[in-house]
């Protein structure tokens, strides 16, 4: 087998974590996510690439990660903290 093929292979079989949920999951179910977003280049400079859940990448739309942060502490708060959660 090539070298090239056992390095797909390798990659495929990994798992990464998503920056955001902080959520372990298989390569197949990431997405390539732009910090800070394509959209907002010019106001903000070049972006990296990272990786991301599919999931927190499209509710982030063209937020930066700080925004995003702060949207999700926010949701948090909206739906009742700890005490809304399950135990």
């Amino acid at each position: 087998m090539k070298k090239r093929k056992w390095k797909n292979l390798y990659t495929i079989s990994q798992t990464f974590v998503c920056p955001y949920c902080l959520q372990e999951l298989p390569l197949s179910e990431m997405t390539v996510e732009h910090e800070p977003p394509k959209s907002r280049q010019k106001e903000l400079g070049p972006s990296t690439k990272i990786w991301a859940c599919k999931r927190c990448n499209n509710e982030k739309g063209a937020l930066t990660a700080q925004e995003y942060a702060e949207w999700k502490r926010l949701e948090f708060i909206r739906n009742g903290g700890l005490s809304n959660q399950r135990r």
